[in-house]
């Protein structure tokens, strides 16, 4: 699965899909830099918790952090 597809379908805190466009555009951006896992998810955490003042488990972002850094991305 690619990674926007990833996103797309992920609804880390209950709001339904689709609820997080720009906080997910600062996921894929940062996948540009970012090649670590712990990098990635410390930055999920991050972004999540200051868009809407809470995050999901550390499990949750860990797990997609990984899958996105492993997913093909969108070719250009």
């Amino acid at each position: 699965m690619r990674t926007e597809d990833l996103l797309l379908a992920w609804d880390p805190l209950g709001y339904g899909p689709g609820s997080y466009g720009p906080e997910f555009d600062e996921v894929m951006l940062a996948l540009t830099y970012i090649d670590t896992v712990d990098e990635l998810n410390h930055l999920i955490r991050r972004t999540l918790f200051d868009a809407f003042g809470e995050c999901p488990t550390e499990e949750d972002t860990l797990e997609m952090a990984q899958r996105l850094l492993v997913a093909p991305s969108c070719p250009l």
